[in-house]
């Protein structure tokens, strides 16, 4: 499998590298293909594929990713009009992205899919994490960043929900990427007990996946870590603002989303703490008191 990002470096060529052992092959970012009309006279990459597969439903993206050597072409664009394959008589083009992506891969192979989303971890990852975190299920996860301002819940909230699962009897786990490094001082000293496993260590995302596994639930915002924390199976409250809650429903476990259009508006931080926690006793099993 080669995967082409055209505009951007694809993430699977950066942070999630390691999920692609075994399942792509190849990855090429900033390919220039599906820019620019320069396209048509003049395809910017080589090759020849068996079957291409445009993600994007744009009908530039389309034409101009049509333009590259193939066999079949799929593509949802102008209601799947641009492809060699089509969906049946009936059926829907899926909102979620998992959803579509599944769609368009059944598409090219003409048959169901079963979807297998169980991710190896690998044994030393296993090991690390049952180190790191060695009572299982005594943890709730949280991952307060995003890469988007808008669509972080405030920091303050989820401090705020850390010190409260203690009457759960569990403690709080913290899970923070490069970018949100700097909010582990605030955590710390507005939760003390808070543990952090994933710093000072050179893990990726599989010790991450592995770590999610061993938590009772799981509280992210709508961005990767929420989809690494799904990736653990375990169950999960997902926390939106304007972003659609069905376009990014991850496949893994049981999860619920909030939305903040509940409250009465596209703000994230409409969502008020007291729900959350509601949603955690219920997803985690904890006794109502």
């Amino acid at each position: 499998m080669i995967w082409i990002a055209g505009l951007r470096r694809s993430v699977f060529k950066g942070p999630l590298a390691p999920l692609c052992v075994g399942v792509i092959d190849e990855v090429h970012d900033y390919a220039g293909v599906g820019i620019s009309w320069r396209e048509l006279i003049q395809a910017p990459f080589a090759g020849h594929f068996n079957i291409l597969i445009c993600t994007e439903a744009k009908i530039r993206n389309a034409l101009l990713l049509k333009r590259l050597s193939h066999d079949t072409f799929i593509s949802p664009a102008a209601n799947f009009r641009l492809s060699d394959r089509r969906l049946e008589r009936g059926k829907g083009y899926p909102e979620s992205i998992f959803d579509q992506l599944r769609c368009l891969a059944e598409l090219s192979v003409g048959r169901r899919l079963d979807i297998d989303a169980h991710v190896s971890v690998g044994a030393e990852n296993e090991r690390l994490a049952a180190e790191l975190l060695p009572q299982e299920g005594a943890y709730i996860g949280f991952a307060p960043g995003s890469a988007g301002a808008s669509k972080r819940w405030p920091l303050a909230r989820f401090i705020q929900l850390a010190k409260q699962v203690g009457s759960l009897g569990s403690r709080p786990v913290f899970f923070l990427g490069p970018e949100e490094s700097s909010m582990q001082s605030d955590i710390a000293a507005g939760v003390p007990n808070a543990l952090f496993p994933e710093q000072n260590l050179v893990g990726g995302p599989l010790l991450s996946i592995a770590l999610a596994r061993r938590l009772s639930v799981g509280v992210a915002n709508d961005a990767g870590g929420g989809h690494i924390l799904a990736a653990g199976g375990r169950p999960l409250v997902s926390l939106f603002g304007h972003t659609s809650e069905h376009k990014f429903k991850p496949p893994y476990g049981t999860r619920v989303a909030i939305s903040s259009r509940e409250y009465g508006g596209t703000n994230i931080s409409l969502i008020p703490v007291d729900r959350v926690f509601q949603e955690i006793r219920i997803l985690g099993g904890f006794q109502r008191g």
